[in-house]
């Protein structure tokens, strides 16, 4: 799956906003800091340091996604963050697993 692909799935089926613009802009705009969403761009950009490269077409697999957002999920259990964002993290992990359930399913033909 390419980082494109798991970000626009991630978009439309975690109920919370990934893309800020085209998988290209999203990508550049979470590397600067200006995601439109913060904690999705710090999403984006732990994917994406994580994947092949930090690029739309970059491929990326369950296990580079998931341990990308590790991080993530620790700093915010130990900074105290809202419930609504720990919350937003465990359905970003659950939608990841949707993503490449999904894909394993239409390779099968399933």
């Amino acid at each position: 799956m390419t980082l494109c692909e798991l970000l626009s799935y991630l978009d439309r089926e975690s109920g919370y906003p990934a893309l800020d613009g085209d998988c290209d802009e999203t990508i550049k705009k979470a590397l600067a800091g200006s995601h439109k969403d913060p904690l999705a761009g710090q999403i984006v950009v732990a994917m994406a340091q994580n994947a092949a490269g930090p690029t739309a077409d970059a491929a990326i697999t369950r296990a580079q996604a998931t341990t990308a957002l590790g991080p993530l999920r620790l700093k915010a259990m130990r900074e105290d963050v809202s419930g609504h964002d720990l919350k937003r993290m465990e359905r970003t992990v659950h939608a990841i697993d949707g993503a490449f359930n999904d894909e394993a399913l239409a390779a099968r033909g399933s």
